[in-house]
């Protein structure tokens, strides 16, 4: 059987992008200004009832990997969220996106790649997050399921981890940066190519997640694209040493609501919520915090935690500043970004193309009033 010479050419098309795709490359480890790292600090609520859902409906109405992988990974959740304990906040949506993304990062598919490939890019600016990002729900449950399962520095920092076995680094020549993607981590140390660089991790804000993906053999952790940490390399190696300091920076706050990139990462302020435990049965619990009033960020034993820090030109955000302080505006009557990037009541969705508008039900009772007020005193005059 002959094969025509357009046929080749496209077998061979196919399985470079494949290569490109699958192969382990080296990401440079630096500030990764240009990812999407909204953590939703001061647009949590309003998000989380008024906008994400209808976001995820359409984007898996939209995006058929996007469908399948949040039905297979609902599944798996309502198997093994008893295995966990949750703050009562913790809701079924956060569980899902976090067991997706653990799920597809462990088996490297190619919807976890896309993601993170998405995430890369989408933070050049407002208008490639409102436009191009496809994953704008997805990204928001699992920011906040990490925020939600965050633990104390003291606990999570003293337990050294290490980069996947499937990802690898290169220094930035930078003494502090962001990993810039959610990154799996793991206690047993992989072997690193001659030329790439493995991390060896003392994390403040990686959250436990073995429970989830049956490693009873070794502790896995998954850590924030956000956490700020310091850089140093190893005297007997190509491999990098990275040190939580207990921070986390974004470029963006609440860019669905029309909140703008600052061109430095501003630090974010303490954001350790008290965590409330869900006991599976026990409908008549009561939730009680007695240290809400006194937590404080926490130091790790032997960790000196300075005070906040300044790379270049970085502005520190404090946690009663004025959100119109962060580029972001009126959260409670958000605005849109410069022309041409709309506000979020009138962008079309990146996902769908729908405007989303008032109902059909609400204009007919605008103009029913209007009717109403106009036509009464004419009746009056007539009697």
């Amino acid at each position: 059987m002959k094969t025509g010479h357009g046929e080749v050419v496209t077998v061979l098309l196919a399985a470079m992008i494949l290569m490109d795709v699958f192969q382990v490359k080296a990401q440079v480890l630096d500030m990764a200004d240009d990812a999407f790292d909204d953590e939703y600090q001061k647009c949590t609520d309003k998000m989380e009832i008024k906008y994400v859902p209808q976001l995820l409906k359409e984007e898996k109405a939209n995006q058929q990997l996007l469908e399948s992988v949040w039905e297979n990974a609902k599944v798996k959740w309502e198997a093994r969220k008893t295995r966990v304990l949750l703050p009562v906040n913790f809701r079924d949506n956060h569980g899902i996106a976090l067991m997706a993304y653990l799920s597809e990062a462990q088996e490297q598919t190619p919807f976890y790649h896309q993601f993170s490939k998405a995430v890369d890019m989408a933070g050049q600016s407002r208008k490639d997050y409102i436009y191009s990002f496809q994953f704008k729900a997805f990204h928001f449950y699992l920011t906040r399921a990490l925020q939600l399962l965050r633990r104390p520095c003291e606990q999570s920092y003293k337990h050294v981890v290490y980069s996947s076995r499937d990802t690898s680094f290169t220094f930035g020549g930078l003494n502090q940066a962001r990993l810039g993607r959610i990154t799996l981590a793991y206690s047993t140390k992989p072997q690193a190519a001659t030329d790439h660089s493995v991390l060896t991790i003392n994390t403040c804000f990686g959250v436990d997640v073995e429970k989830l993906v049956d490693q009873k053999s070794e502790k896995t952790v998954l850590i924030p694209m956000n956490e700020i940490f310091q850089v140093s390399q190893s005297e007997n190696s190509s491999n990098l040493i990275l040190q939580s300091t207990n921070k986390t920076c974004s470029h963006y706050e609440c860019a669905f609501l029309g909140g703008l990139k600052t061109e430095n990462c501003v630090e974010n302020p303490e954001y350790l919520q008290p965590t409330y435990v869900y006991i599976s049965g026990d409908e008549n619990q009561k939730f009680e915090d007695p240290d809400a009033e006194t937590q404080e960020p926490t130091q790790a034993r032997g960790v000196q935690i300075a005070d906040p820090f300044l790379l270049p030109g970085i502005k520190v955000v404090q946690p009663d500043e004025k959100p119109e302080e962060r580029s972001l505006g009126n959260i409670h009557n958000p605005t849109p970004g410069p022309v041409p990037v709309p506000g979020p009541k009138t962008y079309p969705s990146a996902s769908s193309g729908k405007m989303l508008l008032p109902p059909l039900g609400t204009f007919i009772i605008f103009v029913s009033a209007f009717a109403v007020k106009l036509f009464g005193p004419l009746q009056s005059g007539k009697a």
